[in-house]
């Protein structure tokens, strides 16, 4: 560069600060562009790494997500497999272990599961029975007030 003549002020793209040339007057409209395109740019270097951070923290949270669903899957696997060998030692059947085996540790499935082999037994001994099958019961005398003034409502309406 020649002694007499000035700097050239760098240009706004390269990333170096814009300055006036030297009694150089600017309008608002000016004024108000370069205001703004500093505030981008300090933005831009102050924030720049935020939407890569926040990129990182929900892959965080989907691993942990992940591991809280691995976490249930094993539990529930284990229960299963608790069930099933509850189940098998007291001969219940899949469908029966589905259906009534539903306690949440070794001490409430045995309980559960050895009623539910008490109840089968009793019924084989007992047989399929209903002890009030075919019987009939009456109430004559409960409700004969009501019969008679029934008949007699009827009976009147089929004379007139």
């Amino acid at each position: 560069m020649t002694e007499g003549t000035p700097n050239p002020a760098p240009n706004p793209g390269e990333g170096g600060e814009t300055k006036p040339a030297e009694g150089k007057t600017f309008t608002q409209a000016e004024l108000d562009q370069l205001i703004t395109e500093r505030l981008a740019q300090q933005a831009k270097n102050k924030f720049g790494d935020y939407a890569e951070l926040k990129a990182k923290a929900e892959g965080a949270k989907t691993v942990e997500q992940k591991l809280a669903d691995l976490e249930a899957k094993h539990a529930e696997a284990e229960a299963r497999t608790l069930r099933s060998d509850i189940a098998l030692k007291y001969g219940i059947s899949a469908e029966d272990r589905d259906l009534f085996l539903t306690g949440s540790d070794a001490a409430a499935l045995e309980a559960q599961a050895k009623r539910l082999a008490e109840r089968a037994v009793d019924q084989k001994k007992n047989g399929n029975r209903a002890p009030k099958e075919g019987g009939t019961t009456t109430d004559a005398g409960t409700d004969k007030d009501l019969r008679d003034f029934t008949r007699t409502l009827f009976a009147s309406a089929q004379t007139d």
